[in-house]
């Protein structure tokens, strides 16, 4: 190898390495500006992100273009229109990718329907099943009441008790102890036992 050429092989890696850092920060330029409801602004730098196939920052459009019930700060959208249809996709694309968040949200809205997406239960069902058995405790909250209802599944009291009892003692979830006991009180004993040794035997599984 020429001298030559060695010293422009040496300038293009570097070159690659400015770029890949350049690349980096914008990432959390994207992040610090959600965080900060510059809402434009972040749709602006974690796009191109999400379009390489970053499942936080697909999960992070989804919340930009996504209704506002979700806890975000405020009603103000900051520059950014809400389009369900795009916000449907890109939790769509973060859900594939095993980000649990995103799959509680698609799941959540697909048991609901309405104006966000058509209604379709047992599909919405099945990517709250992806988050519940990521340890996800909303999920598993919506699962334990979608088993007891019968919501996109059949009923089941002995699923049901067992996701409820699994969230029971995570904080904001006081409801899913009362319903597990209301539930209980309608199974057998050998119902109420099998429930517990699968809340015994359950662990979380990594997303994708």
């Amino acid at each position: 190898m020429t001298p030559g050429l060695r010293t422009g092989m040496l300038a293009l890696g570097f070159l690659g390495l400015l770029q890949t850092a350049a690349f980096a920060d914008a990432y959390q330029d994207g992040m610090t500006a959600f965080r900060g409801e510059n809402y434009d602004q972040a749709l602006s730098l974690l796009l191109p992100y999400a379009k390489d196939g970053n499942p936080e920052a697909a999960y992070i459009i989804g919340e930009l273009y996504g209704p506002r019930s979700w806890g975000l700060k405020g009603e103000n959208r900051n520059g950014v229109e809400q389009n369900n249809a795009q916000a449907i996709f890109w939790w769509g694309e973060a859900a594939k990718q095993g980000h649990s968040e995103a799959q509680l949200r698609l799941g959540w809205w697909l048991m609901k329907g309405g104006d966000v997406v058509k209604q379709d239960q047992a599909a919405g069902m099945n990517w709250l099943l992806m988050a519940a058995n990521q340890g996800e405790p909303q999920a598993q909250y919506e699962v334990g009441l979608a088993y007891w209802k019968g919501r996109g599944v059949k009923p089941d009291p002995i699923a049901a008790y067992m996701w409820l009892d699994l969230c029971a003692d995570q904080p904001g979830f006081d409801n899913a102890s009362t319903y597990r006991d209301e539930l209980a009180r309608g199974m057998t004993a050998a119902q109420i036992t099998q429930a517990k040794l699968m809340v015994q035997a359950f662990t979380p599984k990594r997303g994708n």
